[in-house]
């Protein structure tokens, strides 16, 4: 049968040994002779015979294949067949007949067809690797009503009239989630009409044949590679009948029911991935009170970015970069949120560390050229950008709900920043393209930043955990320390441990954070002479202010494992002497807090990679809404209620994830620049993307000349992007809440376990335009 033919035949196939059949014929071929009529005669007697052959498509089609009684007969299709099936066996009028056969035999997806028209055959390994459904952190589901799992045949026709077949997963009052084939596309926020055949025959309800109509809210990621969606659909239609059809299931007390909050799996993985990203960014959050700097928020990675704002004192500083002018600028009343790009390197002048710090609306051009010259030459040269968001009413309500008992603390907060760090070596060198001007170097003086006083802003880890790797014990006893230049200094003990010192000292110490001292403790010394207690060689960690208190780290040599033992050994013994210097804990509710205030505003695109098998796959992606421009188009290069991030990383996501996710020599993150051109229809739509790593260009001039004609076709984006490894991703699921979620679903449990066991490595990527611009002046 053509396809030119095939409406005719379809026409014709329902009457074949029908009364009207040689007239409807007549009618349909009316410029056809005799022998061609007698031609279609055949082929449609042919196409009705009888068929008593099984279909078996198993290794035929790129598609999972399950078993289906139909006819007396045990058949083997996927889900494109099935439904192949449904909408054509009445058309042969409800046989199997060797049309039909045939027709299942040649379906889009059959390798057959593939390899005939040249088509690519693509298995359900072929999977895109690239795209995942967003999920949209710091927000999370609520449901007033449970739902039962229930699976039972559905038929459900598409707003364009497709009709597929499917199966429920789950059903309440208000909406349900549904299995179908993933071979069609659905359209999130498209209506579709949903007929019940096999609940209205169980439950007797007239209104479950006539079609309800629901709405696709979501799309679930398909992980695992079946040929069906999950679909999350909201009731559109007014109607009791299922509520009736819920009251007869669960009276019924059937055994494949059970009740099911679907809200809690969703939520309960959003919040999970919330947690890799809160303790993996490496961008640093920072919690004002008006112009007074209150908290930072650390992780393992945003580290780098606090330990680089302390002086030689090892005291933080970061304060002074927002000076009294910058915070009001950044932090206007009227603004709810506003960025900069902030250049920064340090000097050292004598014992003495000074920062330098400039906006780039700061700089005029000669002040630019040499602040860049003056800074990007040395290796404290650091790029920012600097995200400042106000705390809203709105903030302020959710977080009275996280928080009720800090309160007065979180009222206090008015904004937060984010500092991330968008420096790149190999990148550095544009900034000294431009000539050096012959200003003097001493006019970067205006920039320099004060250095007291020193502000005291508490370092809150965003992992609720103790840091200090041993317990610390408040007792005073006498010590001596000597250092090169400061000389013998007389001080008492405050706190000790096995590896640590805290002194105050009787007059200022001078030298600078790890420079090496030794310590005698007189009176332990006369207690017991021969004890390793004199001219123990420490590193100086940190200096107060004054300089008269110092903390010290046991310095790692061939006897300080020996003088180590000997402190253990004497805290042991003096126990009941000791009183522990207990670790100050951030409040768990005020850590929420923050963690609340940070997931609604990202500055940055968070994603996961998992590995199944050898194959790297995007689990999630991180979003907020309204999104920014670089989400917006990782968002319309994905199919509908999905991302991608294909735009920036083409076909190749192992080519450039490989580096921490390798076995042997595993790095510890990688940084990648992109260089994207969107070419834009007049209507603003983008219609193709070209991407390019930095290291593809040989020139400056080879870059600029891309920029130029991006910016003429449609648009241009630069972006970062930043990877590390991630090890034992079960961690960020606590076993009491996954224990909970098994009594729900243990398939779906099971599921969530092992995605997290698979994640091998978390990225962030981020819009540089504004600063990729400016560093070739083509802003």
């Amino acid at each position: 049968m053509k396809d030119h033919d095939k409406a005719l035949y379809d026409q014709l196939l329902p009457l074949h040994e029908k009364d009207g059949f040689d007239e409807l014929l007549n009618k349909l071929t009316p410029n056809e002779t005799n022998p061609q009529r007698l031609l279609i005669k055949i082929e449609i007697r042919h196409l009705m015979s009888p068929c008593g052959k099984p279909v078996d498509l198993r290794g035929k089609v790129a598609g999972n294949c399950r078993p289906y009684f139909l006819h007396g007969a045990n058949h083997w299709m996927d889900d494109v067949a099935i439904n192949l099936y449904h909408r054509r066996v009445d058309i042969y009028q409800g046989q199997m007949t060797l049309g039909l056969f045939e027709e299942l035999h040649h379906t889009p997806n059959s390798y057959r067809v593939l390899q005939r028209e040249g088509g690519e055959v693509k298995t359900t390994e072929s999977l895109d690797t690239l795209d995942a459904v967003p999920l949209r952190f710091g927000h999370y589901l609520s449901r007033s009503e449970n739902r039962i799992q229930i699976s039972s045949r559905i038929q459900a026709f598409l707003s364009d009239g497709t009709e597929v077949n499917g199966s429920t997963v789950d059903i309440s009052h208000s909406g349900m989630q549904v299995k179908l084939p993933a071979s069609f596309h659905y359209e999130v926020g498209a209506s579709l009409v949903v007929y019940f055949p096999q609940l209205g025959d169980e439950c007797h309800l007239p209104e479950l044949f006539s079609g309800l109509e629901y709405c696709i809210v979501g799309k679930e990621l398909n992980a695992s590679g079946d040929t069906f969606q999950r679909l999350r659909l909201r009731l559109m239609s007014s109607t009791d009948a299922i509520g009736e059809v819920i009251e007869q299931k669960t009276q019924k007390g059937a055994q494949d029911i059970r009740r099911e909050n679907e809200d809690k799996f969703l939520s309960y993985r959003t919040r999970a991935y919330e947690q890799v990203f809160l303790e993996q960014t490496p961008s640093l959050p920072l919690f004002f009170c008006e112009g007074d700097l209150r908290y930072s928020l650390l992780t393992e990675q945003n580290r780098a970015i606090w330990d680089y704002w302390h002086d030689e004192r090892n005291l933080p500083v970061i304060d002074k970069l927002f000076s009294p002018k910058r915070l009001q600028h950044l932090a206007m009343d009227g603004l709810s949120s506003s960025e900069t790009l902030i250049y920064c390197f340090s000097h050292q002048h004598g014992d003495k560390t000074f920062f330098f710090s400039a906006c780039a609306t700061e700089l005029d051009q000669d002040l630019r050229h040499l602040f860049w010259h003056v800074g990007s030459s040395r290796a404290s040269w650091r790029v920012l950008r600097v995200t400042m968001a106000r705390i809203n009413d709105e903030d302020n309500r959710r977080l009275q709900e996280a928080a009720p008992a800090y309160i007065q603390q979180i009222d206090e907060l008015t904004h937060i920043a984010t500092v991330q760090d968008l420096t790149l070596e190999t990148a550095t060198p544009d900034f000294r393209l431009a000539i050096k001007p012959k200003t003097p170097t001493k006019t970067l003086n205006r920039f320099v930043h004060t250095r007291d006083p020193i502000v005291k802003v508490e370092a809150v880890s965003s992992a609720l955990l103790p840091q200090r790797k041993e317990p610390r014990y408040q007792h005073r006893t006498r010590t001596t320390l000597v250092h090169h230049q400061s000389g013998e200094l007389q001080g008492k003990t405050i706190d000790f441990s096995s590896h640590g010192l805290n002194l105050e000292l009787n007059k200022p110490f001078t030298g600078s954070k790890l420079e090496q001292v030794s310590v005698t403790f007189d009176d332990l010394k006369r207690v017991d002479p021969n004890a390793p207690l004199g001219n123990v060689p420490y590193k100086v960690v940190q200096i107060s202010e004054d300089r008269t208190n110092v903390k010290l780290a046991l310095l790692k040599n061939r006897n300080s494992q020996q003088r180590s033992h000997y402190l253990q050994r004497l805290i042991e013994h003096n126990q009941h002497r000791l009183m522990v210097d207990s670790e100050r804990l951030p409040p768990p509710p005020l850590l929420r807090a923050m963690h609340q205030m940070l997931l609604t505003r990202l500055a940055a695109t968070p994603y996961f990679i998992v590995r199944r098998g050898e194959t790297l796959q995007v689990s999630a992606i991180g979003a907020n809404y309204p999104s920014d421009e670089l989400s917006r188009l990782l968002h319309k290069s994905a199919a509908s209620g999905m991302m991608s991030l294909a735009p920036v990383l083409g076909e190749h996501l192992s080519k450039y994830i490989n580096g921490v996710t390798r076995q042997r020599n595993r790095l510890t993150q990688v940084k990648q620049e992109f260089y994207l051109a969107a070419t834009c229809t007049t209507e603003g739509n983008i219609v193709d993307i070209n991407a390019r790593p930095l290291e593809s260009f040989d020139t400056p001039e080879e870059r600029k000349l891309f920029i130029a004609q991006a910016r003429e076709r449609g648009k241009f984006f630069a972006v970062r992007n930043w990877v590390q490894p991630l090890e034992d991703g079960e961690k960020w699921l606590s076993p009491k809440k996954l224990e909970s979620l098994m009594h729900l679903s243990s398939q779906r449990a099971r599921q969530l376990e092992m995605e997290f066991a698979d994640l091998c490595a978390y990225g962030e990527m981020t819009d540089i335009t504004e600063e990729v611009l400016r560093r070739l002046e083509m802003g």
